[in-house]
């Protein structure tokens, strides 16, 4: 498709489609683009072309052509300053994508309007939706670079799970039952837990995986709390290791020893997640299931570095590595 614009016409709008820009000729990469936006929700424009093969110039026009089209969206909210400044754009799947993928796959179509749905989106759903995107593509990319090891996606691995929960909007939400000291009596409390991710890693020389649950943190959730009745981290770390010891997590996903792996903002956060840990292990040790890392180590211009030793575990030993 060729567009033609006369001399010195006005940049195109950002966040206003323009009539002359919704034609456009699907190609396979257009699809995978698309594809991929409806995996992680929302995306930069700096994932996108980081994913797709192609000339950066000309994956922008493309997402360009495929935001006026309406096959993609732009959330408004990251126009706001306290977002994202001048960084990438953000990407959303629009009503015909979603009517693409529907038709493509031979899937129901939900009953979402996605203008409406994005439009909705806050700030703090962007921020905290897009950490876990640029985690989730960085791990994508260093499975493609190193070789030997294949990203094992959370579609495989609901297809495999042996209990399914039997909730569509949260297949891998499940509730574990703890007991604690209060006040110096022991209590009974049912948690429910829902990762922001699961995902494996295959290692093609020995056919075998290890398996994963992503926590974004985000410092908006107390790390603890005088009552535990009210969310904290201290709280999740509790249910996870419970999860564990009763083996629900063997029951309900096949997999036995997942390891629980937070990004966070800062370091002082994540020592003090640590300490919590600690806290909530009768040793004082803390558990080496639970893994480390400040979010801004991750980038697409070095998405390897996921596999480096830059991971704290519970006891804050030496650095590790996911694929130790």
């Amino acid at each position: 498709m060729t567009i033609n614009k006369k001399a010195g016409q006005n940049r195109t709008p950002r966040y206003k489609r323009v009539n002359s820009l919704k034609t456009i000729n699907l190609n396979e990469r257009d699809v995978e683009i698309i594809k991929q936006v409806n995996r992680h929700r929302f995306l930069t424009s700096e994932h996108i072309t980081a994913l797709i093969d192609g000339s950066r110039q000309n994956l922008l026009r493309r997402l360009q052509l495929l935001y006026h089209s309406e096959y993609l969206d732009r959330p408004k909210e990251q126009i706001k300053p306290s977002f994202y400044g001048s960084k990438p754009m953000v990407y959303a799947l629009g009503n015909k994508g979603a009517d693409l993928l529907a038709e493509l796959y031979n899937q129901p179509r939900l009953k979402v309007d996605w203008t409406t749905k994005n439009k909705q989106a806050t700030n703090a759903f962007l921020d905290h939706t897009l950490m876990i995107a640029n985690f989730m593509v960085c791990l994508d990319l260093a499975c493609r670079k190193i070789g030997g090891v294949r990203l094992i996606g959370s579609k495989e691995i609901y297809e495999k799970m042996p209990v399914k929960s039997g909730k569509k909007a949260s297949p891998f939400a499940w509730e574990v039952n703890v007991k604690r000291e209060i006040n110096g009596k022991v209590r009974d409390f049912k948690i429910g837990i829902l990762p922001d991710k699961v995902f494996g890693i295959h290692f093609e020389q020995d056919n075998k995986a290890a398996f994963f649950f992503l926590e974004a943190d985000r410092s908006t959730m107390p790390i603890m709390r005088a009552g535990f009745q009210k969310s904290s981290y201290l709280k999740k770390i509790v249910a996870y290791w419970q999860s564990y010891r009763a083996e629900i997590i063997k029951e309900m996903f096949g997999f036995k020893a997942p390891r629980v792996l937070t990004i966070a903002l800062s370091q002082e956060r994540i020592n003090n997640m640590i300490a919590a840990n600690k806290e909530v292990d009768e040793r004082k040790k803390g558990f080496r299931m639970f893994y480390f890392s400040k979010a801004d180590a991750f980038s697409v211009s070095d998405p390897e570095k996921v596999f480096k030793r830059i991971w704290l575990n519970g006891r804050d030993e030496d650095l590790c590595s996911l694929i130790d």
